[in-house]
């Protein structure tokens, strides 16, 4: 459940302020980058970040309550373990989008980046996600051997 706050928190949350020129700066976060775009036309970042900070991470906490409740009466070849594998596997692609965001503003010399709560929120509810996955697959697998 902390994970799923700390993630539809960092989504309105202020990840990045950008400053060019030391002039201009532009606080971001990840709606209002969707927002600019959306309105820039930029369809396939928009898509892009769209599938990777908003649907694979609500889709995978999604899975992770699912499984949570279920957890007892769930089969190995049940469809959400296999659905929740394979949407892990995509589980670190938000972070590293965003990863390569502050890295190509650190590049440009006249501009700089200041990193927020936000993103500091937003890893947290993928590296919570990532240790629920990994007690569900434990548990699951001791279920198993049992």
């Amino acid at each position: 459940m902390l994970g799923i706050i700390a993630y539809l928190v960092s989504l309105f949350s202020p990840l990045l302020t950008i400053s060019e020129l030391y002039i201009f700066s532009n606080t971001l976060t990840i709606y209002s980058m969707m927002e600019t775009l959306v309105s820039s036309g930029e369809w396939l970042l928009f898509i892009a970040i769209f599938i990777f900070a908003l649907v694979l991470p609500s889709l995978k906490y999604l899975l992770l309550l699912i499984y949570g409740i279920y957890l007892n009466s769930l089969t190995p070849s049940s469809k959400i373990i296999t659905i929740l594998e394979a949407v892990s596997k995509w589980a670190m692609l938000d972070v590293f989008i965003i990863a390569l965001l502050i890295s190509s503003i650190k590049l440009k010399s006249l501009a700089s980046a200041q990193t927020h709560y936000g993103i500091y929120l937003f890893v947290t509810a993928v590296l919570i996600a990532m240790l629920c996955s990994f007690l569900y697959k434990r548990i699951h697998a001791s279920k198993s051997d049992a």
